[in-house]
C-alpha cells in the first residue's frame, strides 16, 4: 500500500537526509515548525515506516583495512532466490535489480580479507544455483561521495583509527529506530553498546575526534527515495580521457543529482548513483555531463527495485 505523507512530512524527510543529526529545534527553524511538531512528526514517520534507519557516513579511505566491493550478477529470471540469497550476506550494504547486460548490482563493505575471499566462495555458489554462471566482481578504489556528502581525501595528520574508533563507527553507522526509540542513539546509549562501557563523555570526545580526522563525514537517514520525489535511481558508469578521472570526480561531485561517486578498477573509471524525479530529469543529465570534454563514453543501469537491507 502507498505510503501517504503530508508535503511538511516530506520537507522533514528532506532535511533529515541533509543531516538527521541536527536538533528538533533546529529542524523547527528551518522549517518554520516548533520542536514539540518536529519531535511528534518524527515518531510518526518512524511508526509508519518511513524513516528506515538513521545512518553515519564513514569515509572509507580512513578505515585502512576496509575494502568496498561491487557485484554485478547476471540471474536466470526463472530463478527467484538469487536476490534472497544476496539479502541474507552480512556485508551487503545496498542490492538494486537493473536492466541491460547484469540484472542484479550489490555493494558490499569487509574490514579485512578474510571476510572477502569468504563472500567470494559464497558468490559462486549462488551464482551457480542460478544456471547462469555469470558475474563481475568490480574493486572501488576511491569514494569520492556518498549519500550526497562529498568526501574530503585531504589526508589527515591523524588517520589511522583504533580499535575501538572502529567498534564505535560499527555502531553508529546503520541505527534501526523502534516506535518506542525514534531518535538516534544518544551518546549514552553508544556507550552502553561498547565493549568495554564508556561514558557518555568518552564516547562525545571519541565522535568529535572522528569528525576531525574526517572518519565521518555526516548524518543521514534511509528512506523509499519517492517519498521525497525522487523515484528514479540510475547506476552511470562513466570512462574519461586517460589521466583526468579525478578532475572530472572533482566536477561530477559537485552535481546534486549524484548521490554517490565511486572511483572502480573497471576502464569505465567512475561510477554514479543518479537519483531524479523523471526520465526527463535523467536525460538532462546525461546531456550536462557530456558538455565535460573529458567524458569518452558512458553506461547506464536503470534501477528497476531497490532492495531495503535491513540494519541491525
Amino acid at each position: 500500500m502507498r505510503m501517504i505523507l503530508s508535503e511538511l512530512e516530506k520537507q522533514l524527510l528532506e532535511v533529515l537526509v541533509q543531516n538527521s543529526h541536527n536538533t528538533p529545534a533546529i529542524i523547527g527553524t528551518t522549517l518554520g515548525k516548533s520542536r514539540n511538531w518536529v519531535s511528534r512528526s518524527i515518531k510518526g514517520l518512524v511508526k509508519k515506516g518511513a524513516i528506515r534507519s538513521y545512518t553515519t557516513i564513514v569515509n572509507p579511505a580512513q578505515v585502512k583495512s576496509a575494502r568496498d566491493t561491487i557485484l554485478f550478477v547476471k540471474t536466470n529470471p526463472r530463478e527467484q532466490n538469487v536476490s534472497k540469497k544476496i539479502l541474507q550476506m552480512e556485508e551487503l550494504e545496498s542490492l538494486d535489480g537493473i536492466a541491460g547486460e547484469f540484472s542484479l548490482i550489490g555493494f558490499f563493505r569487509f574490514d579485512s580479507q578474510g571476510p572477502f575471499e569468504g563472500l567470494l566462495d559464497r558468490v559462486d555458489s549462488v551464482v551457480a544455483s542460478s544456471g547462469t554462471g555469470k558475474y563481475n566482481l568490480v574493486q572501488i578504489l576511491t569514494t569520492y561521495k556518498k549519500n550526497r556528502c562529498k568526501i574530503s581525501h585531504t589526508e589527515s595528520s591523524e588517520s589511522q583509527l583504533s580499535s575501538k574508533d572502529l567498534s564505535l563507527l560499527r555502531i553508529i553507522r546503520h541505527q534501526r529506530p523502534t516506535i518506542e526509540r525514534p531518535f538516534p542513539l544518544t551518546q549514552a546509549a553508544i556507550g552502553k553498546l561498547m565493549n568495554p562501557r564508556m561514558a557518555q563523555s568518552a564516547v562525545s570526545k571519541a565522535i568529535d575526534r572522528l569528525v576531525i580526522k574526517r572518519a565521518i563525514v555526516g548524518y543521514s537517514i534511509d528512506i523509499d527515495f519517492s517519498l521525497i520525489g525522487l523515484p528514479v535511481k540510475f547506476f552511470v558508469r562513466v570512462k574519461v580521457s586517460p589521466g583526468t578521472a579525478s578532475e572530472v570526480a572533482q566536477r561530477l561531485a559537485d552535481m546534486d543529482t549524484i548521490w554517490d561517486l565511486y572511483r572502480t578498477s573497471e576502464d569505465y573509471t567512475l561510477l554514479a548513483t543518479v537519483r531524479t524525479e523523471s526520465i526527463e530529469s535523467f536525460n538532462g543529465f546525461l546531456r550536462e555531463l557530456y558538455e565535460d570534454e573529458s567524458v569518452v563514453d558512458t553506461q547506464s543501469y536503470v534501477s528497476l527495485e531497490e532492495w531495503y537491507v535491513p540494519s541491525y
